[in-house]
């Protein structure tokens, strides 16, 4: 009952800010409409659907470990409670955002617009219910990894005293930045090449089908998952601030 409880906490939470990003979503598209129609222009891309859908998701996931762990703490939620119901949020609306997805892609193409999904165009030779299934499974677990990744990153801030997450924000992206590309002109040629060779196989991999991407992506949740639960298992009520 206390995971319906948690459920219902992260819907009331989430409900106007779906109502905000769909209401954007749709002024998008009655402006590509309008764009379309007073310019003449064959074609108007308005797609992303999928994507910033999963971008919303990882935000909300970053945003809910620490106000759902202060509400859940609070109110005689255990963590394990606390932390199933974020898991099985996260997937539930993860579904629920790719059907309303799917809805106004179809809406967006009665339109004329291009509303073609990034899966899509990787997928290209897809066709079928088979093909639209796989891509759909794909952008679900894409969510959902999503969510949890931002689970995650919400759970280590939350954590972290202020020091430490100053000294995060600004380490990690310098890393990413600057310290990788320097770190691979730095390492031998050999050790480049081995790791390109990894990555392209990989890449090679996931375009095979659509279900290897799903794939990837539930791995991403796994993992994600487990040191989240790590996180929360310990994670004491901190005062917002």
């Amino acid at each position: 009952m206390k995971i319906g409880k948690m459920f219902r906490w992260y819907w009331q939470n989430t409900y106007w800010g779906l109502v905000g990003f769909y209401g954007a979503m749709l002024f998008l598209m009655l402006l590509g409409f309008v764009i379309m129609v007073f310019s003449s222009t064959e074609e108007v891309s308005v797609n992303g659907f999928a994507f910033s859908a999963e971008i919303m998701l990882l935000v909300m996931g970053i945003i809910f470990f620490p106000t759902g762990t202060r509400f859940g703490l609070s109110n005689g939620v255990s963590r394990k409670t606390v932390f199933c119901g974020m898991v099985l949020f996260l997937l539930a609306l993860s579904v629920g955002m790719t059907l309303v997805n799917l809805l106004g892609q179809w809406a967006g193409s009665a339109m004329g617009l291009n509303t073609d999904a990034v899966e899509k165009m990787v997928y290209p030779s897809l066709t079928g219910l088979g093909g639209h299934f796989g891509v759909i499974v794909s952008q679900i677990a894409g969510g959902w990894a999503l969510g949890m990744l931002g689970y995650f990153i919400g759970g280590a801030y939350y954590r972290m005293n202020k020091i430490w997450k100053i000294v995060v924000s600004i380490t990690v992206p310098a890393l990413l930045v600057f310290g990788l590309p320097l770190l691979l002109v730095a390492a031998p040629a050999g050790v480049v090449e081995t790791l390109g060779n990894w990555f392209f196989s990989a890449i090679e991999w996931v375009v095979r089908s659509p279900y290897n991407l799903a794939l990837l992506w539930l791995g991403g949740t796994v993992f994600f998952g487990i040191f989240s639960w790590l996180l929360i298992r310990r994670a004491p009520v901190k005062i917002a601030g």
